[in-house]
């Protein structure tokens, strides 16, 4: 039960985020040059998320929000270039810390192998520390972030829908 309105709950949030910032960017895939390969299978968005079974309450029975969240999602877009969002946060005594981190460029496929490797071309880190705001951050990718990431994957169906494993995680095609 826990499990199923705390995913009610974050996934809105989550895919909020997502549309606003996709939304941003207006699909200025020409400024990032040529793509690469996406398979028609691939083409889409896809969602890794995972959260602690356990909800922080306070002493007076007031919610004071889950301990830890990671999410990973992915955008593959017909023209081969990809957007990925990764969110990953810890709520620990009250101390609540978020990162955030956006990629997008290239991508291609190589379905022989079952491998893809993302080519990031702009991106944006940032960092929210809620009990030490003077460390907050928000910064464009360095060079160094911005290189390229093989990573294997598969791919296959369940009564659930669509399912991407990408590295040994498993991805759900979804929409935002």
């Amino acid at each position: 039960m826990m499990k199923k309105v705390t995913l009610k709950f974050f996934q809105p949030v989550l895919i909020l985020l997502l549309v606003s910032l996709s939304s941003c960017s207006k699909d200025k895939d020409a400024e990032l040059g040529p793509g690469g390969h996406v398979p028609t299978d691939m083409a889409g968005q896809w969602l890794h998320g995972t959260f602690a079974m356990a909800n922080y309450w306070g002493y007076d029975g007031s919610y004071q929000g889950n301990p830890s969240e990671l999410s990973v999602a992915f955008n593959f877009k017909p023209s081969g270039h990809f957007e990925m969002f990764l969110i990953i946060m810890d709520n620990d005594y009250g101390c609540r810390t978020e990162a955030f981190t956006y990629l997008k460029g290239k991508v291609d496929f190589n379905e022989a192998a079952k491998t893809f490797t993302i080519t990031p071309a702009d991106g944006n880190y940032r960092g929210f520390y809620s009990c030490a705001s003077g460390r907050n951050f928000n910064r464009k990718a360095t060079e160094k972030e911005l290189q390229g990431q093989k990573k294997t994957y598969s791919y296959g169906f369940t009564e659930d829908g669509k399912w991407l494993m990408i590295n040994g995680n498993s991805f759900k095609a979804t929409s935002w």
